[in-house]
């Protein structure tokens, strides 16, 4: 990869880094780390077709995971990104994306979805990827919550 910012596919032997980067993220509430941990664990164990992608170094300071859409054929999406605080406006996070770009092309993708929320905490993530040449291409009302949208922006592999 020719990313500034040293990114590698992770391992089960990240597990605890990987898990460290969603609790620092900022970005979820309990019942979500949870949900974050067990699917990690699973991931971990061999039963899922998840890639997990890590800022390689001493102390990750991003991660970013994604997997083939089920009955596409060739689209990927794009489930996380996040970077602990200290490393935002750094280019980890575009190192990520540029990361998992290449893993979902490597892979045969097309194209690459990637989801976030209205909700105003994440207007930086939607101004990241439109920065990044992502198209913002649905927004389904009330996805997350009364009020809070699922905004879905699409990234062309091919």
């Amino acid at each position: 990869m020719t990313n500034a910012q040293p990114i590698r596919r992770a391992t089960p032997t990240d597990l605890s880094a990987l898990m460290a980067v969603v609790r620092e993220s900022g970005l979820f509430g309990p019942d979500e780390l949870d949900y974050m941990e067990a699917d990690l664990a699973a991931w971990a164990g061999g039963g899922s077709d998840r890639r997990w992608l890590i800022h390689d170094g001493p102390d990750p300071q991003g991660a970013a995971m994604l997997a083939p859409e089920p009955m596409s054929g060739d689209a990927w999406n794009m489930l996380f990104l996040a970077t602990r605080p200290g490393a935002r406006r750094r280019g980890v996070a575009r190192a990520l994306l540029a990361a998992a770009a290449e893993t979902a092309r490597g892979q045969g993708g097309r194209l690459l979805l990637i989801d976030t929320s209205s909700d105003e905490d994440q207007a930086p993530a939607r101004v990241f990827y439109a920065a990044s040449g992502c198209d913002h291409v649905a927004t389904i009302p009330g996805y997350y919550a009364d009020g809070v949208d699922k905004v879905t922006y699409l990234r062309r592999l091919a």
